[in-house]
């Protein structure tokens, strides 16, 4: 994809000009006429903005300001680097100081070769795909952070993330949710009697059964083992036992078929509701584990909800 500029000139004729340049490179380009535009194109353009070519003398706010205040922006909002290039008649070492101190990556002096500008371009066309890349890598790298290598739902890290984050909107809304853990019953039986690549084939299976019926916005993660745990935002006590016990169904209602063998499988689940008391996500697990002890010793395969 073409790099996206940000031209940023006080001159109509001068913003034509490197506009028509760019155009020529094949490069794509927004405009702003003074240091505040530039400030609120940069706003609207972030995600997809690759260069910016700030002028440097300009009415209202000048360019050095204005990528003062794109930096902090950055800064604040923990965005990648964005290069920015100073465009200046002035050639005065201090000048050319104040703008990499501003935050510029470099410093032009018009009147501007297109020689040299197609030359800087392609510079920073590396530099942008090198950005992207490394963007790239780390939503990767972040996605195998978050993630059971196995079943592909959250990790445990990743679940209690987002149960937090589930319960800072009930505090704040007040719109209740539930946690609830299940455990695969006797899944050591399993495992001893099938062999542990079969005991894999059981756990994604169990997870792509509920996967299928999970409404959306609800979140499902492995704790470790066959323990998982799901949230069900915004979600009526009244509604809460039905809702389960379709999970615990699903679970049991066939075998799961692994190299022509049928595996029977249940589930015991344990759930807790949380309505925005003072409670930390500790405590609300704990609810639901101690729930789901509760299931487990009383028979297996149900569902145990304590209010």
């Amino acid at each position: 994809m073409p790099m996206k500029v940000l031209i940023v000139d006080d001159t109509n004729t001068d913003r034509l000009l490197l506009k028509l340049h760019l155009s020529k490179l094949g490069y794509r380009s927004i405009e702003a006429s003074n240091g505040q535009e530039a400030i609120d194109q940069f706003l609207e353009h972030s995600q997809d903005l690759d260069l910016i070519l700030m002028d440097v003398q300009m009415p209202y706010m000048n360019g050095f300001d204005a990528v003062r205040s794109i930096r902090k922006i950055q800064e604040q909002q923990k965005q990648e680097w964005l290069p920015v290039i100073f465009l200046s008649a002035s050639a005065e070492d201090d000048d050319v100081e104040d703008g990499i101190l501003a935050g510029g990556d470099d410093y032009l002096i018009k009147p501007i070769s297109q020689k040299v500008l197609s030359a800087k371009m392609l510079a920073m066309q590396r530099i942008a795909d090198m950005r992207r890349r490394l963007v790239e890598s780390n939503l990767v790298l972040e996605e195998l952070a978050s993630t059971d290598h196995l079943t592909g739902v959250a990790n445990r890290r990743s679940f209690e993330l987002m149960l937090d984050r589930e319960m800072s909107f009930t505090r704040r809304y007040g719109v209740p949710m539930a946690c609830a853990m299940f455990d695969l019953d006797k899944f050591k039986t399993v495992n001893d009697t099938f062999g542990h690549d079969a005991g894999d084939a059981v756990l994604v299976e169990v997870v792509n059964r509920i996967k299928g019926i999970l409404r959306e916005g609800d979140v499902i993660g492995r704790l470790g083992g066959e323990e998982f745990g799901i949230v069900l935002p915004n979600i009526q006590e009244s509604e809460v036992l039905a809702i389960f016990e379709r999970y615990r169904f699903i679970v049991a209602e066939r075998p799961v078929l692994y190299e022509g063998v049928e595996i029977p499988i249940t589930a015991s689940i344990g759930v807790a509701m949380y309505t925005g008391k003072l409670e930390d996500k500790a405590a609300v697990l704990k609810r639901a584990d101690e729930s789901l002890y509760e299931a487990k010793n009383t028979g297996r395969n149900k569902v145990v909800y304590c209010s």
